[in-house]
């Protein structure tokens, strides 16, 4: 017997709802593990929390607004899991008030959001250096060349590649912290 076509619409959608919520996930899991890590020092306990925290998403997600921030509606989820892992260790598991745990949830969202904007500003601030600046930085650090084979590589010694490298960063971070100054963040 043939299935009704709204089957066929159901699972299509399911399946679409499925890798949108794979894409916000993964994008957010890093942010909502280092702020349940910010008030759970317990390396496997926090990880325990974030995989109830995954799960408890995935159930909830049909909930999930659209217009919202994904990673804020994920920290907010792992909050109440970091809740529950309290009151089901008592005093042992987190000896610290619920308003404590609250401002530290909030400092380390604070932070992760200011870590976004130095890597956006980051990312233009290494667009404004000269060419060779920037295949320089690229060596160093996406390739992890030490100065010593730069030197080598570039015919330069390992002196001057370590000078100019302190001079590049040096112009990142001002530009850097020009940036994030105008945003006022």
């Amino acid at each position: 017997m043939a299935r009704p076509l709204m089957d066929y619409l159901q699972e299509g959608a399911a399946a679409e709802s499925g890798e949108e919520f794979v894409r916000l996930w993964t994008s957010a899991q890093r942010k909502v593990f280092l702020s349940i890590f910010a008030v759970v020092p317990n390396l496997a306990d926090a990880e325990e929390i974030l995989q109830q925290t995954g799960v408890v998403l995935w159930r909830k997600f049909p909930e999930f607004r659209r217009d919202q921030d994904f990673t804020r509606w994920a920290c907010g989820i792992a909050r109440y899991e970091v809740l529950k892992y309290r009151q089901a260790r008592g005093k042992q598991g987190l000896p610290i008030s619920d308003d404590l745990l609250e401002r530290l949830s909030h400092t380390a969202m604070r932070e992760l959001d200011m870590e976004d904007h130095r890597r956006a500003a980051l990312r233009e601030c290494l667009k404004e250096l000269p060419a060779r600046h920037r295949d320089l930085i690229r060596l160093r650090y996406e390739e992890d060349c030490r100065p010593d084979g730069l030197a080598v590589r570039l015919g330069r010694t390992a002196e001057a590649i370590r000078r100019a490298l302190h001079r590049i960063r040096m112009r990142l971070l001002e530009c850097i912290e020009r940036r994030l100054a105008e945003e006022e963040f």
